[in-house]
């Protein structure tokens, strides 16, 4: 170990056969000799990691490459991208990632918060930005003695939701439909409730997935959430929506854009006095129906396409406490 004092700071040189050299500067000498012993102890006994890399690091630089790793491979690229665009316009994504602690990213965490984000908004962003780092530790050599994120920082989740069709929601949304100039709109609401699939299964259908004679459409590997091919049975209502649609040139079931989608749906719901529903809920609806009417769990995952039957199906499940209630008493 060599200390000199350069420029009114104190220099420590460390030099071991097999390790690169270690340099860092130090205003007191005391704090210089105490660094340097400890080093020198670490590679003593094996234990030393160098941080040099993370010290020139920014975490920008890291969330962008992993964020052209994750555009490969994702289903869905422009969350991705809007996650990353929203993480980046904070400040914190100057900071090396050496210089990175959790208190900062509890500031950011509480930071968002105030801006009325929700839990599991924030949640998803500070997961976006650990899984970087965690990235960086391990595959970019970036070592940190200890993740600047840990579990404890995350927010608590909000309860699933577990809002379903309430009342005469659905009459009142098919009434506005029938006199929008869209035709599809109608028999895209009711075919998500017919079977149970998601925004973009429905929007990327194509009539070639389909087939009348069989009952049964496909839902392709590369538009479902999880990557996995699965065929849906048609109910005979989901079969007379089918029949009635006219066939667009684009060869799309459903030719609805998404932009325009969520357009037309929150003006569906504003015109139809309804608060609170998201499309996804309409998945809720039709997988409770499903289980309302006495298919198997294993049989409503035909529909839902989940890979954890009860747990995931749970959340996607509401059951009416009058039709349960129904059947106690046609049982008596």
């Amino acid at each position: 170990m060599y200390i000199r004092k350069r420029g009114g700071k104190f220099l420590v040189e460390i030099k071991r056969v097999g390790h690169k050299n270690i340099y860092k500067t130090f205003i007191q000498k005391t704090d210089a000799l105490k660094w340097g012993r400890q080093v020198e102890i670490q590679l003593d006994q094996s234990r030393y990691r160098d941080t040099s890399n993370a010290q020139k690091t920014t975490l920008k630089s890291v969330l962008e490459r992993h964020l052209a790793e994750r555009l490969r491979v994702v289903r869905e690229p422009i969350k991705e991208q809007s996650r990353f665009n929203t993480v980046t316009r904070h400040r914190i994504v100057e900071g090396y990632l050496s210089s990175l602690t959790p208190q900062i990213f509890a500031n950011y965490r509480d930071n968002r918060l105030d801006q009325g984000m929700s839990n599991s908004t924030v949640n998803r962003e500070l997961s976006f930005m650990s899984i970087a780092i965690k990235k960086a530790i391990r595959q970019y050599n970036c070592w940190l003695p200890e993740h600047p994120i840990p579990n404890g920082i995350k927010c608590k989740e909000t309860p699933p939701r577990n809002r379903r069709l309430e009342g005469d929601e659905f009459e009142r949304m098919m009434k506005f439909c029938k006199f929008n100039r869209n035709i599809y709109w109608c028999p895209m609401i009711e075919f998500a409730i017919e079977t149970a699939m998601r925004l973009n299964e429905q929007l990327t259908l194509d009539w070639s997935q389909v087939d009348m004679q069989t009952m049964v459409l496909t839902i392709l590997a590369e538009h479902s959430k999880t990557a996995t091919q699965r065929k849906i049975p048609l109910t005979p209502r989901a079969l007379e929506i089918l029949r009635t649609l006219p066939r667009n040139i684009s060869g799309k079931v459903f030719p609805v854009r998404l932009n325009n989608f969520q357009r037309a749906w929150r003006s569906i719901l504003r015109s139809s006095n309804i608060k609170g529903l998201h499309w996804h809920d309409l998945r809720r609806e039709a997988t409770s129906r499903l289980m309302e009417k006495g298919l198997s769990i294993s049989e409503v995952q035909m529909f839902t396409g989940h890979k954890t039957l009860s747990l995931m199906l749970q959340t996607y499940s509401q059951h009416s406490p009058t039709v349960v209630a129904k059947k106690l008493n046609s049982v008596n």
